[in-house]
């Protein structure tokens, strides 16, 4: 059910990050009138593993979606559609018929592939020609490759067709949407380093350089764009979810003024995300380019290829939460900046301003420190969840 026009009606957000699940009821003017949050548990089974329950992320998401909805104290002719944006790269497989996974979720921050990886670097420069990105184990490609060669039972459901794969949107698609589509968006293929965001489409010299049959793949769908109907059973109602986006993507589309988003006429504008890990990226607009010690990367449109590169500073969330409330926190947050500027200063474009989110953003000093350290104008974001902001006006801007 899509609610005719989003004039004077509500949006539902579903923020599925690292450490928590967020769900959000924003109004027409997109301001926040409902917030929950629900905390995720990460498992390390070994030395640079990190895991999450499929089962939880569905458990907590329907959760925190039921929870707003309920408090919001709305009918369900007031919500337009909704909105959802995740971690990326995240890899996700399970039994078509079962719906069960087959092994748990391998976040973006587990590093068990690393000697995978180092095996295929004589690929490097044909997949970063393609996908933009370094072979990495941070990305899905490596992830899906090990689940496929490590995991019982795997290879048999392989044979007979009934496998799939994918990041914690298409999970939650999959679950929450009628009829079970299998479903990705453009920004988090983007990020599984099997799409040529050149073409974007899935890639067969990739797929054949990572042993991934084809498939085992969702479809992938601009980022605005009808993705379906949420079951009746997930919120009491049918809703039509209208955009999905990688969480970094979504940030962008957030900082991007109106009436440009997604139009790549404001190449240079720059955005820190502060959160699990510092993201730093930078709109390079319409033509694909490729520079040392950046990402390139797709972000949040209808239709178009508007290109950013993307830097990350790893493990930056835990640092600043450790000194949250000491003295020692000016000098975490003064190291932090210092790493953010030696991106900055090495951006396409020198940045006018830093639009700036994500939770550490809550941090008093934040934006001062590192407005004196890259001696840049430092303007927060509306709300420090620029995720769940971006995800709102990816769905209102239809």
């Amino acid at each position: 059910m899509k609610n005719s026009s989003p004039k004077n009606k509500h949006i539902l957000v579903l923020d599925v990050g690292t450490t928590g699940v967020k769900a959000f009821v924003f109004d027409a003017s997109l301001r926040p009138v409902v917030r929950v949050y629900r905390k995720l548990n990460k498992y390390f089974p070994k030395q640079g593993w990190v895991e999450q329950s499929p089962q939880e992320l569905l458990r907590v998401s329907r959760n925190v979606l039921r929870e707003a909805v309920k408090r919001s104290g709305l009918p369900p002719k007031s919500f337009f559609g909704l909105g959802l944006t995740n971690q990326r790269e995240t890899t996700i497989l399970w039994d078509k018929k079962t719906g069960t996974p087959i092994y748990p979720a391998i976040v973006w921050e587990d590093e068990r592939t690393k000697t995978a990886c180092a095996k295929l670097k004589k690929f490097e420069k044909r997949v970063r020609s393609r996908t933009g990105l370094p072979i990495n184990p941070y990305f899905s490609a490596s992830k899906i490759q090990w689940v496929l060669k490590n995991v019982a039972g795997a290879r048999e459901l392989l044979a007979g067709d009934e496998l799939a794969f994918g990041t914690v949107d298409s999970w939650i698609l999959w679950n929450f949407l009628e009829g079970a589509p299998h479903l990705t968006d453009f920004t988090n293929a983007s990020r599984t380093l099997l799409f040529n965001i050149r073409k974007l489409g899935w890639d067969d010299e990739l797929l054949d350089i990572f042993q991934i049959p084809r498939k085992i793949l969702p479809k992938a769908k601009p980022s605005q764009a009808p993705f379906g109907q949420l079951k009746k059973e997930v919120l009491g109602f049918p809703l039509a979810v209208l955009a999905v986006a990688g969480d970094q993507q979504a940030s962008m589309y957030a900082a991007c003024p109106e009436r440009s988003r997604g139009a790549g006429s404001k190449k240079g504008i720059t955005k820190v995300t502060y959160g699990t890990g510092t993201f730093i990226m930078q709109v390079l607009g319409s033509e694909f380019q490729l520079y040392p010690e950046f990402f390139t990367t797709l972000l949040a449109t209808n239709e178009k290829r508007i290109y950013a590169i993307e830097a990350k500073i790893e493990h930056s969330g835990n640092e600043v939460e450790k000194n949250l409330g000491k003295p020692t926190l000016d000098k975490v947050i003064l190291k932090l900046a210092r790493k953010v500027d030696v991106y900055l200063k090495k951006m396409p474009v020198k940045p006018r301003k830093l639009i700036v989110d994500g939770g550490i953003t809550k941090a008093e000093k934040l934006t001062s420190i590192q407005a004196e350290t890259s001696h840049l104008a430092v303007q927060k974001q509306a709300i420090f969840d620029g995720t769940a902001l971006g995800a709102a006006k990816l769905v209102k801007d239809q």
